[in-house]
């Protein structure tokens, strides 16, 4: 979407801090740009026709996963996308599904301006028109937030220890040992309770250490579960 085209929609709010909300609205804007292949050549209507869609897609699947629904997905070769979730049926392009996944952390970016002392509305659409495409209001601050739930058991995980930040008493870890409760990949992790920071601060010279920690989790609006952090109660 070039400049000249972005001057026939429009962002309106009561008031805003110098850039930030335009600078978040723009980044989803590059977001559906990336989801549809030679994104110069579609025109501003199809994008932001997927703009809308993926704004009304990520209220209904967080709005669900907010009351612990569960969603689930059908893809079809004719590139369509069944959602089921808390009992509702809905259809997507399969390129409002990969939009989502790209743009959902920037909606919650936009959403957390609303609010007392925030902003009271944010509005975007076609201009001149007399409806708007995407709305948000006060109320609407935590629409896209995604509740989590921290395990009760405690988790024995072998990992490395590659960031450690002794003043937040918190890092990041890295599992490469597959088989544990915990998948391959790279968490952000804090300490419970007024630990010896020292242990996790030698760990980082070790290429494998053993921790103890409990998992917080959330529902995966795009499917299944995804681990948010995890807290370390104790080193091996």
């Amino acid at each position: 979407m070039m400049p000249s085209e972005r001057e026939r929609f429009y962002l309106q709010v009561s008031e805003f801090r110098q850039g930030s909300l335009i600078t978040d609205f723009d980044i989803v804007l590059q977001g559906v740009q990336l989801s549809l292949p030679l994104a110069s050549g579609v025109g501003p209507q199809n994008i932001w026709a997927l703009t809308k869609d993926t704004f009304s897609f990520l209220k209904t699947v967080c709005s669900g996963v907010q009351k612990g629904e569960e969603p689930t997905y059908e893809f079809n070769n004719d590139g369509d996308v069944h959602l089921h979730i808390g009992g509702e049926h809905h259809t997507y392009n399969e390129s409002v599904i990969h939009n989502g996944e790209l743009t959902l952390k920037h909606y919650q970016d936009l959403a957390h301006m609303l609010g007392p002392n925030k902003l009271t509305e944010i509005s975007a659409g076609i201009k001149n028109s007399p409806h708007n495409d995407i709305y948000l209001n006060g109320r609407d601050h935590e629409t896209f937030d995604i509740p989590t739930k921290i395990h009760k058991e405690t988790t024995e995980l072998k990992c490395e220890v590659f960031d450690f930040n002794k003043f937040k008493n918190a890092g990041k870890l890295e599992v490469t040992f597959d088989g544990q409760e915990i998948p391959l990949g790279e968490y952000n992790f804090s300490i419970v309770g007024d630990q010896d920071i020292d242990e996790y601060i030698y760990s980082l010279l070790k290429p494998q250490v053993v921790l103890f920690c409990l998992i917080e989790e959330s529902i995966n609006p795009f499917g299944g579960s995804s681990i948010h952090k995890l807290y370390v109660t104790g080193v091996g």
